[in-house]
């Protein structure tokens, strides 16, 4: 009698660890999620070719000299912008992504030079779509403490003007903002995966971390988290250059921040909802997570204008609560017809390799 009572007491001690391991599979826990909640930076020039171009050709026809035309094309040309935002390290089936807001990723001076040169027929572009052409990572603390003082980040490149099928893809929605994706297959992409787990990232698997039918009933008042870098005060450290060359990307080393708010709008029939959520520039991208699902990425704060006690446009820089969040709802779809595009992308990558290793793309790694 007592050994199938301690037989059975086993039995239910065994069910009961099953069920808690897989409910820490099926709800990843806080922790797991840092350890896939990356700080990525861009960086681009912010004049399109054809604007410097023409303000060029405006100064020639106007009597400068060609040496301040050129002078003056030189100081347009390197005049260039760099933003911080977050993103999440996923694995779908067999591949990895970087998955953040569009607007992390989407270089407007670029696309306008798309746009001009179908409006004016030397090539077109259909969608004139462009991401920055440098994406980096930051490093984070908890490597830099590892590594007994080192820094990882690493900066890759792309070269948006080719005809091949792009290593990213974008689901826009009505906000005119919407989820970007960047294949980690991809040629130019491939060494961001290999820096990615070196820094001891480890990506989420989009099957584990996506709701159910059930789990995307989302309520007023639903508790949810995000993880990420706020701009400036998620800087732990800096790192030291060793060599006389500067790097083109900052030395700044990362740790993410948790915070914890409540659903404030949310209707099915919108693409966006609000959540009541403490964030700042930097957040833009990171997870909406609710029982350890992605339910949202953030987008960006309320777009309502401040006005000051005499009716005047305030404008405001840093913290913000109404946060606007683009659903995931469309994430699985979107990352099904992205593979076949991407599929296209790396037949033409493997054929290539034996005759022209970069293929019309530029890369360049940053070794720390």
């Amino acid at each position: 009698m007592k050994i199938n009572l301690v037989l059975f007491l086993s039995g239910c001690f065994l069910l009961n660890l099953t069920a808690v391991a897989q409910r820490r599979k099926d709800h990843p826990d806080p922790e797991t999620w840092k350890k896939a909640v990356v700080n990525i930076e861009t960086e681009d020039g912010i004049y399109p070719p054809y604007f410097i171009d023409h303000v060029c050709d405006s100064l020639g026809k106007a009597g400068y000299d060609h040496r301040k035309v050129d002078s003056i094309k030189f100081v347009y040309d390197h005049t260039t912008a760099s933003y911080t935002g977050t993103a999440t390290y996923v694995q779908y089936h067999d591949r990895r992504y970087l998955i953040t807001v569009l607007h992390n990723l989407l270089d407007e001076a670029l696309v306008d030079q798309k746009k001009f040169e179908t409006r004016t027929g030397k090539s077109k572009w259909e969608p004139p779509l462009a991401i920055y052409p440098r994406i980096s990572i930051r490093t984070p603390f908890q490597y830099f403490i590892d590594s007994g003082g080192a820094f990882n980040n690493l900066a890759t490149y792309y070269n948006n003007f080719v005809k091949d099928p792009p290593p990213y893809y974008f689901i826009t929605d009505s906000t005119g903002d919407g989820i970007g994706i960047i294949s980690l297959q991809a040629r130019n992409y491939t060494w961001l995966d290999e820096r990615l787990k070196r820094n001891g990232y480890v990506p989420l698997s989009l099957e584990d971390i996506m709701p159910g039918k059930r789990e995307m009933d989302i309520k007023s008042l639903d508790t949810v988290y995000t993880i990420g870098f706020p701009e400036t005060i998620s800087v732990a450290a800096k790192g030291n250059w060793p060599w006389a060359i500067a790097p083109n990307q900052s030395t700044d080393i990362v740790i993410p921040f948790i915070v914890e708010g409540q659903i404030a709008m949310y209707h099915p029939g919108i693409q966006h909802y609000y959540v009541n959520i403490t964030a700042y520039p930097g957040n833009s991208g990171g997870p909406i997570i609710k029982n350890g699902k992605l339910i949202g990425i953030i987008s960006g704060s309320n777009r309502n204008k401040i006005f000051d006690e005499n009716s005047k446009i305030i404008n405001m820089y840093g913290i913000g609560h109404l946060i606007c969040i683009i659903n995931t709802d469309e994430l699985y779809d979107g990352l099904k017809k992205f593979r076949h595009e991407e599929d296209k992308l790396l037949a033409k990558e493997r054929s290539s390799m034996g005759t022209s290793f970069f293929s019309g793309n530029r890369r360049s790694e940053v070794v720390h």
